[in-house]
């Protein structure tokens, strides 16, 4: 009995050592991906009452794969002496091949940026059906009933801090 238990064990070790695992690491050099952004207007974000040059924030590298719960991207505050604490973006959808609008959206994103710096910020999926991908997106679908869609950023306002 205790030959069989251990002959039993090795037939399981071997049988999961022989499964192909997939190779998930990108290929290539990392690039980065630049969303459509537009940029407001100079008095759309204000500080104290004074408006802040539009480009006094950036958004860049947006991405949101196949099933992913969130959307990410990267927000780089240029104003020089203030920690952005808070950022209120408007998102539009829209399908990729003949921009369609699929879903817009208002979000309100927590933010810890310091003055000069960059942060990596995300927010949950508008996609609850797992259904649709960033067409830009590093990591390609293998589903053909996946769609492709192109995002528009608008920002909105902004917090800051002292």
């Amino acid at each position: 009995m205790k030959y069989l238990l251990y002959i039993a064990g090795m037939i399981v070790g071997l049988c999961g050592m022989t499964a192909i695992a997939d190779d998930t690491t990108r290929k290539g050099p990392l690039r980065p991906r630049i969303a459509a952004v537009a940029q407001p207007s100079s008095d759309t974000l204000r500080i104290d009452g004074k408006a802040i040059a539009p480009d006094s924030l950036v958004i860049t590298s947006y991405d949101k794969p196949l099933r992913s719960l969130r959307e990410t991207f990267f927000v780089t505050n240029r104003y020089s002496s203030l920690h952005l604490a808070s950022l209120s973006l408007q998102l539009t959808y829209r399908r990729a091949d003949d921009s369609t609008m699929l879903h817009s959206r208002t979000v309100v994103i927590p933010a810890s940026v310091p003055p000069g710096e960059t942060r990596q910020l995300y927010t949950t999926s508008w996609d609850r059906q797992y259904s649709y991908f960033y067409h830009s997106t590093r990591i390609r679908p293998r589903s053909p009933k996946a769609v492709a869609y192109d995002v528009e950023i608008q920002m909105l306002g902004a917090t800051f801090q002292h």
